[in-house]
C-alpha cells in the first residue's frame, strides 16, 4: 500500500537573529484556485445551486460571489472539522431545509467561486477551495516553517477522477500512478495562494506575508534540504541562500530539474 504524496512548502522568519523577531500566533492559510470547468461537477453543481437560491431569495439577478473570499473564511483554523470532503456533497431536494442549510454553510467555508465573465467567453469562472495544512499554526515562529498538504481524496488540487481512485483505493495512492509523470498528471490548479498572518513579538504589529506559487513551480520526488546549522560559538543559524534548495526524496523517482544558468 502506497501512502498518497505530499506537498511541502517552507517559509522563513528573516528576523530568526533578532531580539523579539519572533512571530506570535502565526497562521498559514492556503487557498487554490481552480478553473470550475476541472472541478469536481457535484461540487460545481453545488455552488451554482447555492449562488441561484441566495440571488433568488435577495430579489437580485446577478452573482453573490463576485470577489474572493475574506480572510477570516480562508484561515487553517477552521479548518479542524475535517470536513475537507464537502466538494463530494450534492444539495439533493429531498433533504429537509435544516440538512440543505448545513451543507450549503460546509460548502461556502470551504469553497468560493468566483465569475468575473457570465459569460465565461473571455474568463472561465474559478473556485477558490481552502487546502488542510498539517501544522497550520504556530505559537511562536522564530525560524523555519515547514507546512505539510496531503494529496489524499479531500484535496482540492488533485484531479477529481484521482480523489475517486484513492477513495477505492480505503485512502491510499493507486500504484499505477506511483510516478513523477502521473503524480504530475493527476494535479490540477492555476495557483496556490499562501499567507502568513500573525503578531510581532517586538512591536505587537500585526505581520502578514503572502506567496502565491504556479503549477510549473512545482518539483516532483524532491524534498527540501536542511538549512539549519550551528555557526563556530555553537549558536543555531540559519542559511537562508538555502531556502528553495531540494534534494531527490530518499528511494529516488524525482522528475528532471531544469536548471537556470
Amino acid at each position: 500500500k502506497i501512502p498518497c504524496p505530499v506537498l511541502e512548502f517552507r517559509v522563513v522568519n528573516r528576523l530568526f537573529g533578532e531580539t523579539g523577531g519572533e512571530i506570535m500566533d502565526a497562521t498559514l492559510n492556503c487557498v487554490a484556485n481552480v478553473d470550475a470547468n476541472d472541478a469536481d461537477p457535484s461540487l460545481r453543481d453545488a455552488l451554482d445551486g447555492d449562488r441561484t437560491r441566495l440571488n433568488f431569495s435577495s430579489g437580485k439577478h446577478e452573482s453573490r460571489y463576485t470577489s474572493s473570499s475574506h480572510p477570516g473564511s480562508s484561515t487553517v483554523d477552521s479548518l479542524s472539522d475535517n470536513h475537507s470532503d464537502s466538494g463530494r456533497l450534492s444539495h439533493d431536494s429531498r433533504l429537509s431545509r435544516g440538512t440543505a442549510a448545513f451543507f450549503d454553510s460546509l460548502i461556502r467555508r470551504q469553497h468560493n467561486a468566483v465569475d468575473e465573465d457570465p459569460s465565461a467567453s473571455l474568463v472561465n469562472k474559478r473556485i477558490f477551495s481552502k487546502m488542510m495544512i498539517e501544522a497550520g499554526e504556530h505559537p511562536f515562529f522564530k525560524r523555519v516553517w515547514l507546512a505539510r498538504h496531503v494529496l489524499d481524496d479531500t484535496s482540492p488540487i488533485v484531479k477529481p477522477k484521482v480523489r475517486r481512485q484513492i477513495q477505492r483505493n480505503n485512502g491510499y495512492w493507486p500504484e499505477r500512478l506511483n510516478n513523477y509523470q502521473k503524480v504530475r498528471e493527476s494535479l490540477q490548479f492555476n495557483q496556490i495562494l499562501v499567507s502568513l498572518n500573525g503578531v510581532s513579538n517586538v512591536s505587537a504589529s500585526d505581520v502578514y506575508a503572502q506567496k502565491i506559487y504556479d503549477y510549473v513551480d512545482i518539483n516532483v520526488g524532491y524534498q527540501f534540504v536542511n538549512i539549519l546549522y550551528k555557526d563556530a560559538d555553537g549558536n543555531l543559524k540559519v542559511d537562508t541562500d538555502l531556502i528553495n534548495d531540494v534534494r531527490e526524496q530518499k528511494g529516488g523517482g524525482g522528475e528532471p530539474l531544469i536548471i537556470g544558468e
